[in-house]
């Protein structure tokens, strides 16, 4: 299969989505790039936890700390949505690393919440912009809206954060990449890849919006960075995102 074959399959599933979407895929052997709205933004739902999570360890480098001190989380962080630790006895201490893994392995908006407070909701777009993410945006914890605006990044932006932290540019890359490849849903980029194949991924849910962002360790590694919005069949658009990784999955390995 051509790059320009791949392209052509790609453009045939987006096509069958309604509503707002955008691909981009990295080949990082090859250096070969597919994107399909790129540069627009999209609200980032969960997706924004990398950022978080990153803007944390660049922040626990500075202040000389350890990721395994311990915190208990504050009443106000307790909120609803994705997650278990508000199910959890609320006397319970955690580690950070405990709240990182619980924020990126089940996408927990309470364990977010109380980083967020830890290193300031300010610094995570602050740190985005300082390492060139000039159109990634943090403006609200999870669940919790704020009237600073919305949450927004981009296919290509997030592409190019994940190749920082799978070049091992970027504090804490590593530790958060191995995090990642615990996560529990497995039905968006890993439903259609053989299981034995490692992917470090994160997804976001909105009602009308599906994402997901990771690298696929296959035997030309690749970013595959799916975003949309105003998605009236979700089991379609996830089908298609299933799909479209597949593709990119069997280039990938030839």
């Amino acid at each position: 299969m051509s790059i320009k074959r791949l392209s052509h399959l790609l453009d045939k599933e987006l096509a069958k989505l309604n509503g707002s979407v955008g691909l981009n895929v990295k080949f990082l052997s090859s250096n070969e790039i597919y994107t399909y709205n790129g540069k627009t933004q999209f609200w980032s739902a969960s997706v924004i936890k990398i950022p978080i999570a990153l803007t944390f360890y660049e922040q626990i480098k500075e202040k000389n700390i350890n990721d395994t001190e311990k915190v208990k989380i504050t009443e106000d962080n307790y909120v609803l949505g994705s997650g278990i630790a508000k199910l959890l006895d609320k006397n319970n201490k955690y580690t950070f690393k405990d709240l990182i893994t619980l924020m990126l392995v089940v996408s927990d908006n309470t364990a977010t919440n109380q980083i967020v407070d830890f290193i300031g909701w300010e610094s995570v777009e602050k740190y985005m912009k300082e390492i060139g993410l000039e159109n990634t945006t943090f403006k609200h914890k999870m669940m919790i809206k704020a009237g600073r605006g919305p949450n927004l990044t981009t296919p290509e932006e997030m592409t190019t954060l994940l190749e920082r932290m799978y070049k091992n540019e970027l504090p804490g890359s590593e530790i958060v990449l191995k995090i990642m490849q615990e996560q529990l849903d497995r039905t968006r980029i890993p439903q259609l890849i053989p299981n034995e194949i490692p992917i470090s991924h994160k997804f976001g849910t909105l009602p009308e919006a599906l994402h997901e962002v990771g690298i696929i360790y296959s035997k030309n590694p690749f970013i595959f960075c799916f975003f949309s919005d105003d998605q009236k069949d979700k089991k379609l658009t996830n089908e298609v995102l299933s799909v479209c990784a597949k593709h990119c999955f069997d280039y990938s390995m030839k």
